[in-house]
């Protein structure tokens, strides 16, 4: 992966990667690059190269759930994700409510439900997620669909709407009115717990320790043991174990979960995690 901020850089890093990949060609079945002079030293194929390139987006992450009531957004609220892992962009948690400013989150959720319309979407439950840059709010995608993982009971817990129970109200014809709470009932952190390096789990009962804590809401793992895990060094990691916690400020659930993963992740912190 190449980070690039701008258009110019865009334009730039695309031409160089299409140069590169077009003097590649296959020789004895590997992939080499071609004199500057354009000899293929007998090579039998010359790399094609197609390929689509897109603008990095820097910022933080959201999701914007959305409920569509004949043409109209009735519920909207916004999710912040936490850091990604790059370069795969493997999601690591989430919190809701938003951090981010009531400006920032306006902007997140107008670009998400116009988005969403201009689609031709009139009716139904959409999950749009988003990045506030520094040039603004920016697509990622939407997803004609409720969220999936722990998004219907985020929204559940913290602003008492049932994303499940606003999609049946739609399937069947009936009309979507929410009745949001004014302020937010609780404060939810969930994390997906990322495999720091690659391996088989002995077992999982590290997990166990914390599912009688106060604030912790669900705790499971995601693997079984014997299971072969990714770190990042191979690969795209896998997610091991997942948290959700309501605290009454978004930080500490932050903070909570944050010191789990970096107890976890010392070189010997998950000591039954064994080699591949």
């Amino acid at each position: 992966m190449v980070r690039v901020d701008n258009e110019e850089e865009l334009t730039a890093c695309y031409n160089k990667v299409v140069n590169d990949m077009g003097r590649a060609v296959v020789t004895s079945g590997a992939l080499v690059y071609a004199p500057e002079d354009g000899n293929t030293g007998g090579s039998s194929k010359r790399f094609e190269v197609t390929m689509m390139m897109e603008q990095y987006l820097d910022g933080p992450e959201v999701d914007v759930d959305i409920v569509l009531c004949d043409g109209k957004s009735v519920y909207n609220e916004v999710t912040d994700n936490w850091p990604t892992i790059e370069p795969y962009f493997q999601e690591v948690g989430a919190n809701c409510p938003s951090v981010l400013s009531r400006e920032q989150q306006d902007e997140l959720i107008k670009l998400s439900v116009d988005a969403t319309l201009s689609l031709g979407f009139t009716c139904g439950v959409f999950h749009v997620e988003s990045k506030y840059t520094s040039h603004g709010a920016r697509l990622i995608e939407v997803n004609c669909r409720m969220g999936g993982m722990q998004v219907r009971n985020i929204n559940l817990l913290t602003w008492g709407v049932d994303l499940v129970e606003e999609h049946l109200f739609t399937v069947v014809g009936l009309p979507a009115r929410p009745q949001k709470a004014k302020e937010p009932l609780t404060c939810i952190s969930e994390m997906a717990y990322n495999a720091p390096r690659s391996g088989r789990f002995k077992d999982l009962s590290f997990i166990d320790e914390y599912k009688n804590h106060p604030a912790m809401l669900s705790a499971r793992a995601l693997v079984a043991a014997g299971e072969l895990v990714t770190g990042p060094e191979d690969g795209m990691p896998t997610w091991y174990a997942e948290f959700v916690v309501k605290f009454p400020t978004v930080k500490e659930g932050w903070d909570f979960l944050y010191e789990i993963d970096a107890k976890w992740r010392k070189p010997d912190g998950l000591p039954s995690l064994g080699p591949k």
